[in-house]
């Protein structure tokens, strides 16, 4: 299994071979299209991520018994371009250890066209969503039963 963050240059590869800013966001609105949906009832105002201007709702969770080990997420938002960044999130940690996903900087805006692409607000949402996952796993690092 790759590393979060061999995923990520991946990612980022994949941004920078497609162009400019244009077609850099039309990259991120393919990745958006291959996030699955949260069901009506799974979109529940108490996942909501506070500091997005989007919704954004998030589900974190562990497989099997051990906490700490192949991270989950679940997520979905209301707009197309938080969707690509939350499929981002998901091939980055899907299936990773709690100390590859706190350890791995988030750089796919800051390194892409999509820093152009993203206002502040819409900057801040995704360090909001990048700050609640990486609580989550170190909450197990920590011992937390409840990570």
């Amino acid at each position: 299994m790759e590393t979060p963050q061999e995923t990520q240059t991946k990612l980022i590869d994949r941004f920078v071979q497609a162009g400019g800013a244009f077609e850099q966001f039309d990259c991120l609105l393919s990745l958006a299209a291959e996030l699955d949906e949260l069901s009506v009832e799974d979109k529940r105002p108490d996942v909501l991520v506070s500091g997005c201007q989007s919704q954004v709702w998030l589900y974190l969770d562990w497989e099997g018994d051990v906490p700490g080990h192949g991270f989950c997420l679940r997520a979905d938002s209301d707009t197309l371009m938080v969707r690509g960044v939350l499929r981002i999130f998901e091939l980055m940690f899907g299936g990773q250890d709690a100390a590859d996903v706190v350890g791995c900087p988030i750089e796919f805006v800051s390194k892409t066209e999509l820093a152009y692409i993203f206002d502040a607000k819409r900057q801040a949402g995704v360090a909001s969503i990048a700050g609640e996952i990486r609580a989550f796993a170190q909450a197990a690092l920590d011992g937390d039963a409840h990570a």
